[in-house]
């Protein structure tokens, strides 16, 4: 009987023993969560962990069910780079299979889990979203550098390429400024 009565009590105990490792995990588990470096917009409001992609540096979105990777740099003014905000990173000059950038620029396949890229005009920010479809080869015949539209450049000697390239269409267009103002802060 005196053996019962031990096991039962050594049960006990053990039971209470894993229940209190149990919810010291989610406690641990729930502060480290607040320790995660996040991006946030001008408000103050959290736009979501600070990840990183291809090297770069920003958030992972899901805009409609398609998640996609807006990246992040440093905020620059004029020559000057504030090492304490931080602005939507833009990719350019944009590639164009039409002579007058006119249409969605070509997205490149790898430019986050859906491509996209963000376009900047002033101060907005837009993320152009490709579709849910399979890329289509695409030739490069212009190049939009933010104020003009040109030919591919020359680069030294060697002419620009003929050749098709992987591409996707813009399907959507977030305004990313327009949800998630400027400047953008990385804090915990």
């Amino acid at each position: 009987m005196r053996r019962a009565l031990l096991l039962a009590v050594w049960l006990f105990m053990s039971a209470m023993s894993l229940h209190a490792d149990a919810d010291n995990g989610q406690d641990r588990r729930r502060h480290d969560d607040h320790r995660v470096l996040k991006v946030f917009d001008a408000h103050g409001k959290p736009v979501g962990r600070l990840a990183s992609y291809h090297g770069y540096d920003g958030v992972y979105l899901d805009i409609n069910g398609a998640i996609v990777f807006a990246a992040v740099t440093w905020l620059r003014i004029a020559d000057k780079t504030d090492s304490s905000k931080f602005q939507w990173w833009t990719f350019g000059p944009f590639n164009y299979s039409t002579t007058d950038c006119s249409g969605s620029p070509i997205i490149a396949p790898g430019s986050g889990p859906r491509p996209s890229i963000a376009t900047r005009n002033g101060a907005d920010v837009t993320l152009l979203i490709a579709g849910d479809t399979v890329s289509t080869p695409a030739q490069i015949v212009a190049v939009f550098d933010g104020t003009r539209c040109t030919p591919p450049p020359v680069i030294g000697h060697v002419p620009p390429s003929t050749a098709p390239v992987p591409a996707f269409t813009a399907e959507t267009n977030y305004p990313l400024t327009a949800h998630y103002p400027e400047p953008l802060s990385i804090g915990y």
